[in-house]
């Protein structure tokens, strides 16, 4: 069923077909507010915190834009006042399984991993306008329009934005870079969307 059709359906009265955007949509909207906060707890109190936000505010829903986007907005909007209230924790120690596949040696995958660890860091580090855009770019495989749409800005800032920012973030990971993979991740940009 399409994102349009279960919206008429719960607002009808068919509540428990919720359920099935909260399972469409979970692990992103959980990436997302973890690329936030860096954080699994918070990451899984934010998301949830943001099904219930969207839940209560569906009836202001106008599809005129995709559901996608106007979830995504609700987010996005709920992330950045969550890290105005309060500096993100990195937590080193759990996340990583969910950030990098088991395929390859056990070298391999510690170098996944610390890379996956230092871009996060890196991303999380960035300004608000540029970590958003190279999350909903990178992370959750947005186009410049769809991101335009979601954070209200015309995709020529966008553009901009994911530019500068690929630029920053690039200068913070440089004196990391020891060679190998984190070369590859410094030099093609689409790469970091392999260490989700």
């Amino acid at each position: 069923m399409q994102d349009d059709e279960l919206i008429r359906s719960i607002l009808k009265g068919n509540g428990e077909r919720y359920d099935d955007i909260v399972e469409r949509y979970q692990a992103g909207l959980y990436r997302t507010a973890f690329y936030y906060t860096q954080n699994v707890e918070d990451a899984r109190d934010i998301a949830q915190e943001i099904f219930i936000k969207a839940y209560n505010s569906l009836a202001g829903f106008k599809q005129d834009s995709s559901f996608s986007t106007w979830l995504y907005r609700i987010a996005v909007n709920h992330c950045i006042d969550w890290s105005r209230k309060k500096k993100p924790f990195i937590e080193e120690s759990t996340y990583f399984d969910n950030l990098c596949d088991k395929e390859g040696s056990a070298e391999d995958l510690f170098i996944r991993q610390e890379s996956a660890s230092e871009v996060h860091r890196a991303v999380a580090s960035l300004p608000t306008i540029y970590s958003t855009v190279l999350i909903l770019y990178y992370f959750e495989d947005f186009s410049p329009q769809q991101i335009a749409d979601i954070i209200d800005s015309p995709k020529r800032t966008v553009e901009t934005r994911l530019f500068r920012g690929r630029n920053m973030l690039k200068d913070k990971l440089q004196p990391l870079v020891l060679g190998g993979e984190r070369d590859d991740v410094l030099s093609k940009p689409k790469q970091l969307a392999q260490l989700r």
